[in-house]
């Protein structure tokens, strides 16, 4: 017999270990906004993005992540995959509550069978799992999501101000760690408002206040100045227009061949006779993909809060056509392979072209081996590398993107760089060789290459 904490589980175990056969990273920002800051709070060393040299990002999810990392130190499990093991599990965990918390928000909305349905979907679906144990915060941020929306359905349902206060709180830490988990606030506020739920808006309002405050307290003592990272992050992405710029403009329509791919098409009929009920969940995911839309910078990690409401609102009229369908077993049976199929056709059609796994395995090889001196990287720019986390040695890092081809020659000529980490074709064999490189591993479109012994050692 099925039962959520069971879906929960076998979520977080499928959860990583869809992490550990992809490796690589499914976007730069968990590496540079979130695991090389907090490698630097513990080992002192890290790659510094130019989101933190602009003041964008808050300290809290790094500072956890730390905590996580200073707790591996001292258990002497400093190997990156050790370190990264840790990680996985730790967000893995936390998105297995995210299973439960969806499984009460449906349950309460049509019933035990619907919420089974929506649990067991979240957890193996692979449109979702592909992120669900990476530390980013589209995904991270999808948890207390889901417990805002879960008390803010009850203190609709019934006006009190412990609901609207937890509300309040669980929507303040989405928005702490990804700021634009603020949208959902909008919904939210609407609903209870609407409905004249005084006392639950009371208890909202003061409930996201205190994790306000708290963030605010935060980046005083980190950058200098209440909310600092809070208003960069608006200003850069909304009031200045410098994130369309920067990252560039895409047309309204683009995000609807991804959702396509990344939501459970199976149950888009069902998804579509949940969109008919007014309601709190169809008001927030309207909402929250109307901005997206209006929005010039889109990317495919923007939609991931979006599944587990998308499963939400396709559940309870799935349940009831399921129902229907118990005693013809080998319908059942096709629909299941069904399901298995597209699950993992998600997984692979939305998985990101570019893990850049092949350069993080070369990077761990490299700062494995006690020989390193100094690590020349040709043909990724630097945010598609491993940084220093996966790196973990303090020593020299020259990375070729954006510099000449005799600046490249000139450092693989250095003696104070031992290896080369080359990406593709981005430096030929003969001019490795001809400056003293061996080739060491070759893996997944990249080739680490060491510096051949001499006749003296």
């Amino acid at each position: 017999m099925a039962s959520p904490s069971r879906l929960a589980a076998v979520g977080a175990f499928l959860a990583v270990l869809v992490a550990a056969l992809a490796r690589g990273r499914v976007h730069p920002d968990e590496v540079f906004q979130y695991l090389e800051p907090a490698h630097g709070l513990v080992f002192g060393y890290r790659v510094v993005a130019w989101e933190w040299v602009d003041g964008l990002r808050n300290w809290a999810v790094p500072g956890v992540l730390a905590g996580l990392l200073a707790l591996c130190r001292a258990l002497g499990l400093e190997h990156p995959w050790a370190m990264m093991g840790v990680v996985w599990c730790a967000c893995a965990s936390v998105q297995a509550v995210g299973t439960l918390l969806l499984f009460r928000l449906v349950e309460e909305r049509d019933g035990r069978e619907a919420a089974l349905l929506a649990a067991g979907v979240h957890a193996t679906w692979g449109g979702f799992l592909i992120y669900a144990a990476r530390p980013l915060g589209d995904v991270l941020s999808v948890v207390p999501l889901l417990g805002a929306l879960l008390w803010a359905c009850r203190a609709r349902d019934r006006d009190g101000a412990l609901a609207g206060l937890w509300c309040g709180v669980l929507l303040g830490v989405a928005f702490v760690i990804r700021y634009p988990s603020a949208v959902f606030g909008v919904p939210i506020t609407v609903s209870l408002v609407w409905a004249r739920r005084w006392r639950s808006f009371a208890g909202f309002s003061v409930g996201a206040g205190v994790v306000l405050l708290g963030l605010g307290v935060l980046d005083w003592l980190t950058w200098g100045t209440p909310w600092a990272s809070a208003w960069n992050y608006f200003h850069f992405n909304i009031s200045s227009g410098s994130s369309a710029s920067q990252f560039g403009r895409q047309p309204a329509w683009w995000y609807a061949p991804i959702l396509a791919g990344m939501a459970p098409l199976l149950l888009v009929w069902h998804f579509a006779r949940g969109l008919a009920r007014r309601e709190l969940l169809v008001g927030a995911f309207v909402f929250y993909l109307g901005v997206l839309c209006v929005l010039g910078h889109k990317e495919a990690r923007f939609l991931v809060p979006l599944l587990p409401l998308f499963v939400a609102l396709a559940a309870g009229p799935a349940a009831r056509d399921l129902a229907q369908l118990a005693s013809r077993r080998a319908v059942g049976g096709v629909l299941l392979g069904l399901y298995v199929l597209s699950s993992a056709l998600a997984a692979t059609v939305t998985l990101p072209f570019g893990l850049r796994a092949g350069v993080i395995d070369g990077t761990v090889v490299a700062g494995r081996d006690a020989a390193l001196t100094g690590l020349v990287i040709a043909g990724p720019p630097e945010w598609n590398t491993g940084g220093r986390f996966y790196l973990h040695r303090d020593v020299p890092v020259f990375v070729g993107a954006g510099h000449s081809e005799a600046e490249v020659r000139e450092r693989l000529a250095d003696a104070r760089f031992s290896h080369a980490l080359v990406e593709g074709k981005a430096v030929g064999e003969d001019t490795l060789r001809a400056t003293g490189f061996c080739l060491e591993r070759r893996g997944r479109g990249a080739a680490l290459w060491k510096r051949c012994p001499t006749p003296f050692g």
